[in-house]
């Protein structure tokens, strides 16, 4: 049973009436339905980010434009003005998403304000933070040696976005439209974007390969890969580090796909972080951030003060990999904080 009313639009010309929706995974899709009453034509939001922009969302009517398709979102520019910011919707598992505008391209998130999912937390990272004052000997509060805002938040989220690395959860699997640049094969990754799992063009899903395969693996390609151009738009990617991704072949014209990716933890719209962001991991990882938070903000001190943080963040990596046992003894990989060394296999872990 949904938590909250469901949204439905209905699209032009042809008329059929959509679901708003979610996946389990947080990708926000369209599921055709009939005989609703009272479905919208559309629905004006605010960006989500912040930065003053309106849009119109609705949905793409058959026949479909060039470039596409039918039961799509589209969303369109508006004059600035007083709109909300998310569509509260309820995934099949239970868990309440937002559906949401981020710098003109549909997106997913956790529901701000009022709106809490039966399966996630509550805590803010302010609540860490006086925690973590504690273990640094500080009153609580602004800070007088640390700043709590661009040193102690920080250390917070930069605590949640390791750990998640680590143990691999919580997956913040977010669907996010994105506009590739034509003629070019290189591309820069969303802001926001943790880590990309899938990319999505007109005709499916995109072959993933590495940039070894497209150099040294060529098949209907040449060693000149980078220059090839296509109308039709790429049919294969690949990721670059963290900031950057290829599409081959490059669009010839402005294209849009949709990338399966994880976000951070604690959204880089706004820095430093104001305290107010909810911590997406369960309440046993809690220590665990305060203890890698501490070590991370007594760098400042230096010499031995922060060669004796090292056993807060040694007690961190134990924390870490027992906690990936804890949560799912069924993972194939477990994190080892053993540094590479050879470890001990047993009946339910392999490294």
């Amino acid at each position: 049973m949904p938590l909250f009313p469901p949204t439905y639009l209905v699209d032009s010309p042809s008329n059929q009436q959509w679901l708003l929706d979610v996946d389990n995974n947080a990708i926000p899709r369209t599921v055709p339905v009939s005989g609703i009453v009272g479905a919208l034509d559309y629905i004006d939001v605010n960006d989500y980010s912040g930065n003053g922009d309106s849009w119109r969302v609705t949905i793409v009517g058959n026949p479909p434009p060039a470039g596409e398709s039918w039961g799509q979102y589209k969303v369109t520019s508006l004059p600035a003005g007083d709109h909300p910011t998310q569509i509260v919707v309820t995934a099949p598992n239970g868990t309440a998403y937002a559906i949401v505008v981020n710098n003109g391209l549909i997106a997913s998130a956790f529901p701000s304000g009022t709106y809490t999912s039966v399966l996630t937390c509550d805590t803010p990272v302010s609540t860490l933070a006086d925690h973590v004052q504690d273990r640094l000997e500080e009153p609580r509060g602004a800070g007088r040696f640390w700043r709590r805002d661009y040193e102690i938040y920080s250390a917070i989220a930069e605590a949640m976005n390791d750990l998640m690395v680590l143990v691999g959860r919580p997956t913040e699997t977010v669907a996010v439209q994105f506009n590739l640049t034509p003629n070019n094969v290189w591309q820069t990754v969303p802001k926001g974007v943790f880590l990309i799992a899938d990319v999505w063009g007109a005709k499916g899903l995109l072959r993933k390969l590495t940039l070894f395969d497209l150099d040294y693996s060529q098949s209907s390609w040449g060693p000149d890969w980078e220059s090839d151009i296509s109308d039709a738009g790429p049919v294969r990617w690949a990721p670059i580090g963290m900031t950057r991704f290829l599409v081959h072949p490059a669009p010839s014209a402005p294209q849009t796909v949709l990338i399966d990716a994880i976000q951070y933890p604690v959204s880089d719209t706004f820095y430093p972080p104001n305290g107010n962001e909810i911590i997406p991991f369960h309440n046993e990882f809690h220590v665990a951030l305060e203890q890698y938070a501490a070590h991370y903000c007594r760098l400042k001190e230096g010499t031995s003060e922060f060669q004796e943080s090292m056993l807060l963040y040694q007690e961190y990596l134990n924390l870490a990999q027992r906690l990936t046992m804890i949560e799912d003894r069924r993972d194939p990989v477990l994190f080892s904080a053993g540094f590479g060394a050879t470890g001990s296999l047993k009946s339910h872990t392999k490294r």
